[in-house]
C-alpha cells in the first residue's frame, strides 16, 4: 500500500466477463486500494453465454467497498469511472427489471443472423466486420427468436449504461461504451437510424450518448453514503475495456499498439479519423476525435486454459502449469513440424468466419502434449502477426511499439514466442488491472489532475519487462508464417462442410453397455 497518498483520489471499475474489479488511484497515478468480486456465467445451450445483469451492480458495489477499506480519508475521492466487457447487453422492461439474462460478447447464437444481415452497408456504418461479437446480431436474434422479449423491452443497456444508472439514476452512457453494440454510425458518432430500423429499436430504448470523460452526474445519495464518500463524487463517462486497456498502457497515438492476452486476444491502436477496413474493427475512441482500431480473436487464453484443463494436470483444473511451460519451452521452434490453426471459437480478424474451426497439422509419433501446447501458443502468435500486418497495411501507418498485458503476458514462454514472431520488442505490463487504470486516467483528466488524457495515461502506465526478439528465432518464424498463412485458405471448404454436416445429438449404442458381447 502506498504510504503517501496524493489527492484527489478516483475510483475505477472494470466490470469484465469474469469479475468486477475496482481500484482507487491517487493523483500521481498510483493504486492505493483494490477489490474484486466474481461474476457467474451460464451456458444453458452450447455456445450460449449469459449472465444475471443484477450481478453487474452487486459485484461492482462489493468490489468498490473492498477497494475503499484501506482509504482513511474518503473525502478526497472526487470521481468514479467505469470500464466494462463490451458488446454484452441486457433487455429491461418498464419497471427497469431484466426480462431475460444478459447476452455476452462471446455468445455464438447469432451465426445465422450474421450471415443474413451482415452486409457491406452494415459493416461500413458500424465499422464492425460481420461477426457474432457485436450486439446488433444478438438483438436481431432476439427479434427473430424471442419476439415477446423485444415486445416487452423498454430499454437496452450495455454494462456501462446499467452501472451508471445504478450509480446516478440516469440512462446515460459514453459513445465509446455503446459503440460495440454496432448501432452507432462511425462517421457521425450518433445512433444510425438505418441500423436501429434493422434491429427494430427506437432511440428511446437506448441511452443518451455523451463523450468519454464527460461528467454525467453525482452519485445517488444512498450510494455515496453506503461507500462512505462525499455526495458530490462525480460519475465520469468511461469506455469499453479494450479502449481503456490501451489508455492504461499509454497507447494514445498511431505509433503504438496494445496487445491484450486475455480470454480473447486483441491488437489495438489509434487512428486520427475513421478509416473503414475489414482488417480490423473500428471503435469510437476515448481519445477525442480519434478511432480505436482492433484486430480480434476469441481464442486467446481460452485456448491454453482449455488445453491444460482437458490434457494437463487434473489437480490444476486448467490453471497455469510451470512444468508444462518448461517442457514446451525446451522444444524447438515450430514444435517439431506441428502447426495449429487456433480457431476453437471460429475465425475473426481477418477472415470473419464463424464456420471455421481448429486444425492441427503434422502429427507424428514423436509428438507429446508439450508439442501440442507449444503449437497452440505459436498458432495464436502467427495469427496475431497476420492481423498486425493487415492492420498496418489498411491503416497506412506502422506500429513501432507493442505493449502486452493480460493473463497470457505472465507466460515467459508465450511472450518470447510473440516477440520473435512480431520481430520487434514487446513491452510487458503484468499489472492485472490495465483497463481499470485506463478508466482511472479518464477520471483523473476529468477532475483536472492532468491537462490531457495522454498525460494521465503516461502517469498510470508501467512496464515490467521488455522481451527482445531473437534474430535466429525471428527468421525461423518468418519461414513458418509463409506456410501458416496457407492453412486456412486450403482447409476453409472442408471446415465449412464439416460445420454443416448433420450429427447425432446423442450417442448411439447398438448393444447395451451392460450386456456382454460374445466373440
Amino acid at each position: 500500500m502506498v504510504s503517501t497518498v496524493t489527492a484527489p483520489l478516483v475510483i475505477a471499475v472494470d466490470c469484465s466477463t469474469t469479475a468486477a474489479k475496482a481500484i482507487v488511484v491517487d493523483a500521481a497515478g498510483r493504486v492505493v486500494g483494490s477489490g474484486s468480486q466474481a461474476l457467474d456465467t451460464r451456458s444453458p445451450v452450447p455456445h450460449w453465454f449469459e449472465q444475471d445483469a443484477s450481478q453487474w451492480w452487486t459485484a461492482t458495489d462489493a468490489a468498490i467497498r473492498a477497494a475503499l477499506q484501506d482509504i482513511s480519508d474518503r473525502s478526497t475521492v472526487a470521481a468514479v469511472c467505469v470500464t466494462h466487457q463490451r458488446e454484452s447487453f441486457v433487455c429491461l422492461d418498464g419497471d427497469e427489471t431484466p426480462i431475460r439474462p444478459a447476452i455476452l460478447w462471446l455468445d455464438g447464437r447469432a451465426e445465422a443472423e450474421v450471415r443474413t444481415y451482415g452486409t457491406e452497408r452494415v459493416e461500413l456504418l458500424s465499422g464492425k466486420p460481420a461477426d457474432i461479437t457485436p450486439g446488433l446480431y444478438k438483438l436481431l436474434w432476439l427479434r427473430d427468436h424471442e419476439p415477446e422479449t423485444m415486445a416487452r423491452c423498454q430499454r437496452v443497456a450495455d454494462v456501462h449504461t446499467y452501472l451508471v444508472h445504478a450509480m446516478t439514476g440516469r440512462w446515460v452512457s459514453s459513445t465509446a461504451s455503446v459503440d460495440p453494440l454496432a448501432v452507432i454510425d462511425q462517421s457521425t458518432g450518433d445512433y444510425s437510424d438505418e441500423l436501429l430500423e434493422l434491429a427494430g429499436l427506437r432511440r428511446a430504448q437506448l441511452p443518451e450518448l455523451v463523450p468519454s470523460g464527460t461528467t454525467i452526474a453525482t452519485l445517488r445519495p444512498q450510494v455515496a453514503d453506503a461507500w462512505g464518500v462525499s455526495r458530490d463524487v462525480a460519475v465520469i463517462a468511461g469506455t469499453g475495456d479494450g479502449q481503456a486497456g490501451g489508455i492504461g498502457l499509454g497507447v494514445t497515438d498511431p505509433g503504438a499498439a496494445y496487445l491484450v492476452l486475455g480470454t480473447a486476444v486483441v491488437i489495438g491502436s489509434e487512428t486520427k479519423s475513421y478509416v473503414p477496413a475489414r482488417a480490423y474493427r473500428s471503435m469510437i475512441s476515448a481519445m477525442p476525435g480519434q478511432s480505436t482500431v482492433e484486430t480480434f480473436s476469441s481464442s486467446g487464453t481460452y485456448l491454453s486454459t482449455w488445453f491444460r484443463r482437458e490434457f494437463g494436470d487434473p489437480g490444476l483444473a486448467g490453471a497455469p502449469d510451470p512444468a508444462l511451460e518448461r517442457a514446451a519451452a525446451d522444444l524447438p521452434i515450430g514444435s517439431e513440424r506441428l502447426m495449429t490453426l487456433p480457431y476453437w471459437n471460429g475465425a475473426q480478424t481477418p477472415h470473419w468466419d464463424g464456420k471455421a474451426s481448429g486444425v492441427t497439422l503434422g502429427w507424428q509419433g514423436c509428438h507429446t502434449r508439450a508439442h501440442f501446447y507449444r503449437s497452440l501458443l505459436e498458432g495464436i502468435a502467427l495469427e496475431l502477426r497476420l492481423q498486425l500486418d493487415g492492420l498496418e497495411a489498411a491503416r497506412g501507418e506502422p506500429v513501432e511499439v507493442m505493449r502486452a498485458t493480460g493473463g497470457g503476458a505472465r507466460s515467459a514462454l508465450w511472450t518470447q514466442i510473440l516477440a520473435d514472431v512480431f520481430d520487434r520488442p514487446l513491452e510487458v505490463c503484468a499489472t492485472a488491472e490495465v483497463s481499470a487504470l485506463g478508466a482511472a486516467a479518464i477520471a483523473l483528466t476529468a477532475v483536472g489532475a492532468y491537462d490531457t488524457l495522454p498525460a494521465a495515461a503516461a502517469a498510470v502506465s508501467t512496464t515490467d519487462a521488455v522481451v527482445t526478439p531473437r534474430p535466429d528465432a525471428a527468421a525461423a518464424y518468418r519461414r513458418l508464417r509463409a506456410l501458416y498463412e496457407r492453412v486456412y485458405a486450403q482447409t476453409r471448404d472442408l471446415l465449412h462442410t464439416l460445420h454443416e454436416t448433420p450429427l447425432h445429438e446423442t450417442p448411439l449404442h447398438e448393444t447395451p453397455l451392460s450386456k456382454e458381447i460374445s466373440p
